[in-house]
């Protein structure tokens, strides 16, 4: 069975801004001191969303590999679309 998600406790801000992570959250998931988080949110629902910043070079390097089957999916190839280029 596939678990995506856990509750790992609660957490207050500080006066200065900051927020400490629970221990069992940093260690299920990797997180070590002075390593970099992405932070996200919603303004409207009030959520914070924290992770790592190498899944996101991993999104990122994957999506780098992606593209010729971008290219040939959109059938342009140097980011011009054929309706673009007879625009010039």
């Amino acid at each position: 069975m596939m678990h995506h998600g856990k509750f790992y406790g609660s957490t207050v801000m500080g006066e200065r801004g900051q927020v400490v992570i629970p221990a069992e959250a940093r260690e299920e998931i990797g997180i070590l001191p002075g390593e970099k988080l992405i932070v996200l949110g919603n303004k409207r629902r009030g959520v914070v969303i924290l992770f790592k910043s190498d899944v996101m070079t991993r999104f990122a390097d994957m999506m780098f590999r992606k593209t010729k089957f971008f290219e040939e999916l959109f059938n342009c190839s140097d980011g011009d679309s054929d309706q673009d280029k007879t625009k010039r």
